[in-house]
């Protein structure tokens, strides 16, 4: 399908796109991987409930189902992606420094939900740009991709070997650099999408919602934003409850994001015979099987054996996911169609679970919280096994990075 073609610069040159797409993956994820593991450890630190916690996690992806189509949408419309990547990072890195003076929950839940509005379409609108230029340069989107990954691994492993349960404001300052200085750098390197004429967003949104194969894939990512949400917010808790140190946390959360790497970078070739539709397939029941061990494990050990599934679930799932939208795309809306999943990833599901998985930490622990996102990616098996798939691409052959 046809999608915006960039404009690579003055030079011309795409590889200088995409070499300042993957310092951008390397930073942006870098800034996700000092906040995301310890935050809600935080949050419990400052005293607050698990269904404070919870909500914390909640409310603020529901400000993130609007502000996705809502960036999303002026990027495309007004042909500005690098100017919108660049206050969304400037934004996010200014907001994050008001978290070192504020620990009660209504001004925290203010500052998570403000942070959430402009970090959250960030990477939607990045991805929507690599694949209009890795179709352009015939690379591979996986292979760009990873490069956040190894940020976040890095980000991840060094503060937990700095950062105490006393003292988070650490984390704090390096997620604002990376966002508001290192991020907002890097945006007016991207390419700019050259105007192909106006562009409908109610005609688009419209062909968007009527494909039933998108609308089904989209509940399906709902499901998996339920269980993510699990995952994400009561990882370090669950950890902490069976004897675990912030160290380990991160050794979690490092595991987790190695195990993506590979699958990023060889999935090109690995994954070439198979459409995206099964690799979607495959990933939701890896997780399925990933809550589950987390839900029986016994030590932090076996946790963090799933946090090594887990990132080969999220490689799987997640390149596959943001190509699978890209075929849906109207030409001129990538960054919308794109958009659109994380809002009901991160949105819809994302809030959802967080809610949910707070009260059943509070009543019943972590094996339930893992029990919940299980059945929640097992629903989005069955979901997208009886939507219509045929939103997909014959296998392609393999492709240089």
């Amino acid at each position: 399908m046809p999608s915006v073609s960039p404009s690579f610069g003055a030079a011309g040159d795409p590889k200088r796109g995409l070499a300042a797409a993957r310092l951008f993956y390397f930073a942006f994820f870098g800034a996700i991987g000092c906040l995301v593991p310890y935050l809600n450890v935080y949050f419990a630190q400052q005293g607050l409930t698990g269904t404070q916690i919870g909500w914390l996690g909640s409310v603020a992806p529901l400000i993130a189902l609007v502000a996705n189509p809502f960036w999303g949408a002026v990027a495309d419309r007004r042909h500005i992606h690098r100017q919108i990547l660049a206050l969304c990072a400037i934004a996010s890195g200014f907001v994050s420094l008001f978290f070192l003076n504020v620990t009660s929950f209504v001004p925290l839940l203010f500052l998570v939900t403000l942070l959430s509005f402009f970090r959250t379409p960030i990477a939607a609108i990045l991805d929507s740009s690599v694949l209009d230029m890795v179709r352009k340069t015939g690379g591979h989107y996986g292979r760009q991709r990873m490069w956040g990954s190894v940020g976040f691994v890095l980000a991840t492993v060094g503060l937990g070997q700095w950062l105490n349960l006393q003292d988070f404001s650490l984390m704090f300052w390096i997620h604002a650099i990376l966002l508001g200085v290192v991020c907002f750098g890097l945006s007016f390197a991207m390419p700019v999408g050259a105007r192909e004429g106006a562009v409908s967003l109610r005609d688009g949104m419209a062909r968007l919602l009527q494909h039933r194969a998108y609308v089904m894939f989209l509940g399906s990512m709902a499901l998996l934003g339920i269980s993510t949400s699990c995952y994400v917010n009561f990882l370090g808790l669950h950890l902490l409850e069976l004897g675990a140190g912030e160290r380990l946390i991160g050794i979690a959360w490092a595991a987790n994001g190695l195990a993506e790497i590979p699958i990023m970078y060889l999935g090109g070739r690995w994954f070439a015979r198979f459409r995206y539709g099964r690799l979607i397939l495959l990933g939701y029941a890896g997780y399925t099987v990933v809550w589950l061990i987390m839900a029986s494990a016994a030590s932090p050990t076996q946790v963090v054996l799933g946090s090594i599934l887990t990132g080969v679930c999220y490689g799987t799932v997640w390149v596959a996911a943001v190509n699978y939208a890209g075929l849906a795309a109207p030409p001129g809306l990538s960054a919308t169609a794109q958009a659109l999943v994380g809002a009901v990833q991160s949105g819809i599901g994302w809030s959802i679970g967080a809610v949910l998985a707070g009260y059943l930490w509070d009543g019943f622990g972590g094996q339930a919280v893992f029990i919940a996102a299980a059945l929640a990616t097992s629903l989005a098996v069955v979901l997208f096994w009886f939507g219509d798939r045929t939103l997909e691409s014959p296998p392609a052959a393999p492709v240089a990075a």
